[in-house]
């Protein structure tokens, strides 16, 4: 049996709505249609092979919104007791800092936004928006989650799979470094509100785990 890691991203918000670059916890919380999309996830991943062990969500209230709303609908459709499958927040896991340009929604803000993004998939490590993070300092928060996480799956897979509540770029950012995923591929392939990206581990270092699966869009 073998069990992974799926990076799910957070419900649509209210930052969403009016697109501005808000990447600060705690962030704006979900809008009507953001809980239902948490639903329809969290149904979603009832009806796949196996079973889900934990959820563990970024800080941000988004995350934390979009992790409770999966977990009851998950409960709901397997049968399980209400508060039965575990939801953990842990530090380390939100947005990447946009710095300087947080809750802008101007044009010029969101190319900025672009140009950074393109350069953290790529590997260049100047590329930052001003006052904002670099795919490292991203890196570097995240992977003592992944890693620990990567373990508990080789060790124990029986047990089922994890489920990370985290943010749009973050999420592309770290799942590109860790299956060394080709990144304009990566770029293009745009996460929508409450899709996800799947990977196995399988055992192996961060930059060797394989992609299963980077959800499509997702209609509610």
């Amino acid at each position: 049996m073998t069990s992974h890691l799926i990076l799910l991203r957070h419900g649509r918000t209210y930052s969403n709505a009016s697109r501005l670059l808000d990447t600060r916890p705690p962030g704006a919380e979900l809008t009507e249609i953001g809980r239902s999309q948490a639903t329809q996830a969290g149904r979603d991943l009832a009806q796949r092979p196996g079973k889900v062990r934990e959820i563990i969500t970024s800080v941000a209230l988004r995350a934390q919104q979009t992790a409770m709303g999966v977990a009851a609908a998950y409960e709901e459709a397997r049968g399980l007791p209400a508060g039965s499958l575990p939801v953990t927040v842990r530090a380390g896991l939100h947005e990447v800092s946009v710095g300087d340009l947080e809750m802008r929604g101007d044009e010029e803000a969101h190319r900025a936004y672009q140009e950074a993004f393109h350069g953290w998939l790529h590997g260049d490590t100047t590329a930052a928006t001003p006052g904002g993070e670099g795919y490292l300092d991203v890196l570097g928060r995240f992977r003592p989650v992944l890693d620990e996480v990567a373990e508990s799956l080789a060790q124990r897979p029986e047990e089922g799979d994890v489920v990370i509540v985290s943010h749009g770029g973050a999420i592309r950012t770290v799942a590109t470094h860790a299956a060394s995923l080709h990144p304009e591929e990566a770029f293009e392939a745009y996460l929508a509100n409450c899709c996800y990206v799947e990977l196995n581990p399988a055992g192996r270092e961060f930059g060797h785990w394989d992609l299963v699966r980077w959800d499509t869009l997702r209609n509610v």
